[in-house]
């Protein structure tokens, strides 16, 4: 169902559409785009999880680390793909306003999965839909 939590609605589709236009923009020709919400535990807590997941051309190691900063794009799209380099900043720095964080895995040529985690309020529920 549904996971509930308080939060900025707005501003977390935008950050989670960006993941999502990011993952078809990278994608592989008919590669495939995942996109997994629920709620896992952690040793800090409760936290409500988003993933974004593509087969596309992944992101060199070498970048991985600077992947959320303004202005910074993967080698190997610099040229290859239009675009900014200040999407992933925004989605990190929306998340991290909300207590939350925002990671990646990816391996070049393969794909990459990026994950916002946000903590759940303590007396948050994830609601059964219908």
């Amino acid at each position: 169902g549904p996971v509930v939590g308080e939060w900025d609605a707005a501003r977390l589709e935008r950050a989670v559409a960006n993941l999502v236009s990011n993952a078809i923009k990278y994608n592989r020709q008919n590669g495939r785009v995942w996109i997994r919400v629920g709620t896992r535990h952690t040793p800090s807590g409760d936290v409500a999880e988003c993933a974004v997941a593509d087969e596309g051309i992944g992101i060199p190691e070498a970048d991985l680390a600077r992947i959320f900063e303004r202005f910074t794009r993967g080698a190997n799209v610099t040229g290859r793909v239009a675009g900014s380099g200040v999407g992933l900043a925004i989605v990190r720095q929306v998340v991290e306003q909300h207590g939350g964080e925002v990671t990646v895995t990816s391996t070049e040529g393969k794909g990459s999965t990026f994950t916002i985690r946000l903590p759940l309020a303590p007396n948050a529920v994830a609601v059964a839909a219908g």
